[in-house]
């Protein structure tokens, strides 16, 4: 569903199957469930945080799980994996192989 230049204020948005476009978010709770994509696109977010539950929050708790038990390889892992969301990358990059 798309959703065009509405205002939400302290209120929890789930996020899953819906496109925001040119809205504002203030005071809100974001709601992500992992069963499907969104969009933000050009909103303004002030004062927000991030919930995730189902699918999502097990994805979390995965890569917490990597990072905290797995020495510095698994932290490795993860912050490259959160490279890859700063530069917009989807899918990992194959590893450089060290000669």
């Amino acid at each position: 569903m798309k959703i065009t230049k509405y205002t939400f204020a302290n209120e929890e948005v789930v996020l899953d199957f819906h496109e925001y476009d040119t809205c504002e978010f203030r005071d809100c709770r974001f709601v992500v469930l992992g069963h499907g994509p969104f969009v933000l696109n050009k909103c303004e977010v002030v004062n927000c945080t991030f919930h995730f539950a189902g699918p999502a929050a097990n994805t979390i708790q995965t890569m917490s799980a990597i990072y905290n038990n797995n020495g510095e390889q698994g932290k490795q892992l993860v912050e490259a994996t959160f490279e890859n969301i700063r530069k917009g990358t989807t899918q990992p990059q194959p590893a450089q192989k060290q000669g």
